[in-house]
């Protein structure tokens, strides 16, 4: 946020929008691990697809977020489920690779039927990203109270498709970048896969449980 106070973006609402999103999507996630694994498996038209069915679910959230924005932000018991939602997601996802880690085969896309309709299975996935609800409210709260962006314009059509850019094109770079250091680089880590995605999906669940310890001691504290 003190990035985005010291720049201004007010007459330029698509870069606003992209350098937001593109900051956002580049940190490791889960819908990353899954791109670079359909980019290994199934090519760069699949890769390309899954990623527009992100993108897809994203509109309708930046959409939604836009006009309940405030509403949201000031939902503390919603706020709380999502987060508790998201470590059990990402714990789950954990436990399941823990288990395998022993089996000679590891998990592979391929196994999946959805794998062989990669936009319904990137819209599937990021319809279970509720992070993004939170997240997407509280840039557009902030852009409000700095007003980067004002609800009665434009402004936000704008800002909406520099965003969906942005997290195209960092999938996309996210993606390409997991190909080169795996296949090009010859790097041999396909018996490991099981046991880098338990620590992935672990370190994710952490991650969401230390941020919500700290945001709880922040409101006690208050």
């Amino acid at each position: 946020m003190k990035i985005l106070k010291r720049i201004s973006f007010k007459k330029y609402s698509f870069a606003l929008g992209f350098f937001i999103s593109l900051m956002g999507t580049l940190p490791l996630g889960y819908l990353n691990v899954v791109g670079v694994q359909i980019l290994l498996e199934k090519g760069n038209w699949a890769t390309t697809s899954f990623i527009f069915g992100i993108v897809a679910v994203e509109f309708f959230v930046l959409k939604i977020a836009f006009y309940g924005a405030n509403w949201l932000v000031e939902q503390k018991k919603l706020l709380l489920l999502i987060d508790i939602f998201t470590i059990v997601f990402f714990s789950c996802i954990a436990i399941y690779f823990y288990f395998n880690i022993g089996n000679e085969k590891n998990f592979s896309l391929s196994q999946l039927q959805l794998i062989k309709f990669p936009f319904v299975l990137g819209v599937l996935l990021n319809s279970l990203n509720f992070m993004q609800w939170p997240y997407w409210s509280g840039i557009y709260v902030f852009l409000f109270r700095t007003e980067k962006i004002k609800p009665k314009t434009n402004q936000n059509n704008i800002f909406i498709r520099g965003a969906l850019l942005g997290t195209f094109s960092g999938m996309m770079l996210f993606a390409q970048t997991g190909n080169y250091f795996l296949i090009d680089k010859k790097t041999d880590m396909g018996k490991y896969l099981n046991v880098i995605f338990t620590f992935i999906f672990l370190g994710l669940a952490l991650f969401q449980f230390i941020n919500l310890f700290w945001k709880r001691c922040k409101v006690n504290l208050i």
